[in-house]
C-alpha cells in the first residue's frame, strides 16, 4: 500500500478509529511501508524558514509534505511564521520602514509584510549548504497554498494561539478551513497543533480535514483514547516517547504516526526501526538519501 493509498485510507476514518492499516514489516525493506519526508518550516537548514524559496526548494526535492506554522495578526490574517513575536535574529524592517519588532498579534499584515526575512538564519538552522533568500518576506498562509498547491506535496501545518491572546481558536480554524476549502485542499492537508482546542474546533467545522495531536507525551501514555477523544488521526512522537509495538498497534487503529524533528542519520535510524509513517526534519536533502540508501525510497 502506497503512503498516499495509507494517508487516504486514515483520513476516511472517523471516531472511533477503526482497523484500517496493515501490520508493520519488521524485519525487512522489501515490505516495508513506505516512510514519507516532511520539511520541518520547509527544510529550516537549506533555505530560510517558512518562506516561499523553502517550500519552492523543498517541493523541488520530492518531499511529500511541507511543515509550517500560522499565527494571527492584528486585521486577522493568518500568516507563516513560527514565533509569537518578530524575532530581530533573522527578520529585519525595511530601511526607511517605522515598523519595530513586537508580537505579530500587535501588527497588520502590512506591518508584518515590511520585514525581510530572507537574508540571515535561524542560530540553531545554520549549517554548511544554507542557502539566502534576500528579500523573502513572511507570507500568508494563501500565499504559500497557492504557490505550492500545483505540486505533489501535501502540507502539515500547525497553529499558534498563544492562550494569553485575544486569539478565538473557533476564529482561528473558521479562517484556516476557508483558505483550505478555497484552494481545493482538504484532502491533501493535516492541521496539527498542542493546542487541541484549535483542533476541535476544526473537527466541528469540517471533518473532512484530518488533524494531529502534539504534546500528547507530557499529558498521557495511553495515546489511542485521547485521539479519539480530539478526532485526532495523526499523532507526532519522539523516539523515546513510543515503541515499535505502539506503533504498530496505532498504524492498525488508521492513526498516522510521524517522527520528532532530527536532523541525523542516527536519529532517523531510530524512527526507520520504530516503523513510523514519515521522518520529520529540517534537512530533506540527506534524510532522503538516507532512505534511498537504506532501500525505502526510490
Amino acid at each position: 500500500m502506497t503512503f498516499l493509498n495509507r494517508l487516504l485510507l486514515a483520513a476516511a476514518v472517523l471516531v472511533p478509529l477503526a482497523p484500517a492499516l496493515p501490520a508493520q514489516a519488521q524485519d525487512t525493506t522489501e515490505n516495508a511501508r513506505p516512510i514519507a519526508i516532511v520539511a520541518h518550516r520547509g527544510g529550516a537548514m537549506a533555505r530560510p524558514e517558512n518562506t516561499l524559496p523553502a517550500f519552492h526548494h523543498a517541493v523541488e526535492l520530492g518531499v511529500e509534505y511541507l511543515e509550517f506554522d500560522m499565527v494571527m495578526t492584528a486585521d486577522d490574517r493568518l500568516v507563516v511564521y513560527h514565533d509569537g513575536t518578530i524575532n530581530p535574529d533573522f527578520c529585519v524592517p525595511d530601511a526607511g520602514s517605522s515598523v519595530t519588532a513586537g508580537p505579530v498579534r500587535d501588527m497588520s499584515l502590512a506591518e508584518v509584510r515590511q520585514f525581510e526575512c530572507g537574508s540571515r538564519v535561524r542560530a540553531a538552522y545554520a549549517k554548511d549548504g544554507f542557502v539566502a533568500s534576500p528579500g523573502a518576506r513572511i507570507p500568508e498562509l494563501n500565499e504559500v497554498l497557492e504557490a505550492t498547491k500545483g505540486s505533489a506535496a501535501r502540507f502539515f501545518i500547525e497553529t499558534k494561539v498563544p492562550k494569553d491572546a485575544d486569539i478565538d481558536p473557533v476564529q482561528f480554524a473558521t479562517l484556516f478551513e476557508a483558505a483550505v476549502r478555497e484552494h481545493g485542499l482538504e484532502d491533501r492537508v493535516i492541521l496539527q497543533s498542542f493546542d487541541f482546542r484549535t483542533i476541535d474546533a476544526l473537527h466541528a467545522i469540517n471533518p473532512r480535514i484530518p488533524t494531529c495531536l502534539l504534546g500528547v507525551p507530557k499529558l498521557t501514555r495511553d495515546y489511542l483514547p485521547l485521539l479519539r477523544q480530539h478526532n485526532a488521526r495523526c499523532i507526532v512522537l519522539s523516539h523515546n516517547e513510543v515503541t515499535a509495538e505502539e506503533v504498530q498497534a496505532l498504524q492498525q487503529a488508521g492513526v498516522l504516526v510521524f517522527s520528532g524533528v532530527h536532523d541525523s542519520a542516527a536519529e532517523w535510524r531510530k524512527y526507520v526501526d520504530l516503523g513510523v509513517d514519515a521522518l520529520f526534519t529540517n534537512d530533506p536533502e540527506p534524510a532522503i538519501a538516507f532512505l534511498k540508501e537504506a532501500g525505502l525510497r526510490d
